[in-house]
């Protein structure tokens, strides 16, 4: 991936777009999740369920579509208190990407962030699959079940839940994720955010152009 990045993200270019736009995330820290201000239970079991055809013909043409080298900028955000919501760590970051899709629609992202303040890297990849006509992220099977919202032409959204261990103390946290993807010509946004105990903790928006 660097020697990608390296060739196809020139740093110091800016598009007008990028530099306009701002992520959807503008919550504050530690805001309560949409399942609770929706009257839901944020630890409930998912409801997966099969794509129609339609949805599965459409996503396979989405996929293949998004196929190719993007750049562009990363805003992410983490919340570092559990009591002050005005403590956060907020970062704007160079980004690139490589998207591949396989022969059955199945996506890969391979991306990588780049803080120029301090010259380093991060990976941020991607995996959505559509096998068996499942929508599922990061992994082929169950454990990458997700519950669908909003499926067009241009994106989709869904948000799936996971129990996380916290350190060697054996305990664990309940996680939700809310994820979606839009695309605007040759313009993408991906953005996701993460709750942790019903709470925002964190979150990501990447805005991207080939």
């Amino acid at each position: 991936m660097n020697a990608f990045f390296q060739r196809s993200l020139p740093w110091l270019v800016c598009l007008a777009w990028l530099a306009a736009a701002s992520p959807s995330w503008g919550q504050e820290c530690l805001s309560l999740s949409p399942s609770i201000q929706a009257g839901k239970d944020p630890f409930a079991a998912i409801e997966p369920r099969d794509l129609t055809a339609a949805e599965h013909e459409g996503l396979v043409r989405l996929f293949k579509s998004l196929a190719g080298n993007w750049q562009g900028r990363a805003d992410t955000f983490f919340c570092r208190s559990t009591a002050d919501p005005a403590d956060r760590i907020v970062e704007k970051l160079a980004a690139g990407a490589k998207v591949e899709v396989d022969y059955y629609g199945n996506l890969v992202m391979d991306g990588e962030l780049f803080n120029e303040a301090d010259r380093t890297r991060a990976d941020k990849d991607l995996y959505l699959y559509l096998n068996n006509r499942r929508l599922r992220i990061d992994h082929d099977t169950g454990a990458g079940d997700v519950e669908i919202q909003n499926i067009s032409e241009r994106g989709l959204s869904f948000f799936y839940r996971r129990v996380v261990a916290t350190g060697s103390t054996g305990g664990s946290a309940r996680r939700e994720y809310f994820f979606s993807l839009h695309v605007e010509g040759k313009r993408m946004q991906i953005e996701q955010t993460i709750y942790v105990q019903g709470k925002l903790s964190s979150g990501y928006t990447l805005l991207l152009e080939r």
